[in-house]
């Protein structure tokens, strides 16, 4: 078939411009449309990513919670470990200071009623105990020998110096022996 076009050169111009003025038309809105569609799609996964960032920062907020409590609840458990570490320690110490506790109650109570004392030593090791003091007689300090000889149940290894008894008052004493009471 054969195509015979009849139309004035300028208005063959004028077609062709018109329809490169379409296509270019054409063009740009199919091109608008697929940036709208481009950005639209975009948006929607911006709002994606954003949602999802928004729960991650809730979950990291409650495990970095649960750490602190955690961390606080191991720091607490430590403390009450040292703190138990610390009163056994303290129980032992009292269980071996109830002793001597005891033997100076019942000294004082049996022996040092009369006098004053000036010092008492006790040696942990051989259990020896030392007494300095004053007496105003000398009968108090022959009571407390006579405690200390007669009861052996009690005190063993006494060494009482005679120099104890030399005066009739005002004396200056200093006997030691070895605690055996329970």
């Amino acid at each position: 078939m054969l195509v015979i076009n009849l139309l004035p050169i300028e208005q063959k111009k004028r077609l062709k411009i018109h329809f490169i003025y379409c296509n270019v038309v054409g063009s740009g809105l199919f091109l608008a449309l697929l940036i709208l569609v481009l950005i639209v799609f975009l948006a929607g996964f911006l709002a994606f990513l954003d949602l999802k960032f928004y729960f991650i920062g809730k979950e990291i907020i409650s495990e970095q919670n649960r750490i602190s409590q955690i961390e606080t609840i191991n720091g607490i458990e430590k403390k009450v470990r040292n703190l138990n570490v610390e009163i056994n320690n303290l129980d032992k110490i009292q269980q071996n200071q109830s002793r001597y506790y005891q033997v100076l109650s019942q000294i004082s109570e049996n022996l040092l009623s009369k006098v004053r004392v000036d010092s008492l030593e006790i040696d942990r090791g051989t259990q020896k105990i030392t007494i300095t003091g004053f007496s105003s007689t000398r009968e108090n300090l022959l009571a407390i020998k006579d405690i200390l000889k007669n009861s052996p149940q009690y005190y063993k290894d006494v060494d009482f110096p005679l120099s104890n008894l030399t005066n009739p008052k005002n004396i200056n004493f200093r006997f030691s022996f070895i605690y055996n009471g329970q």
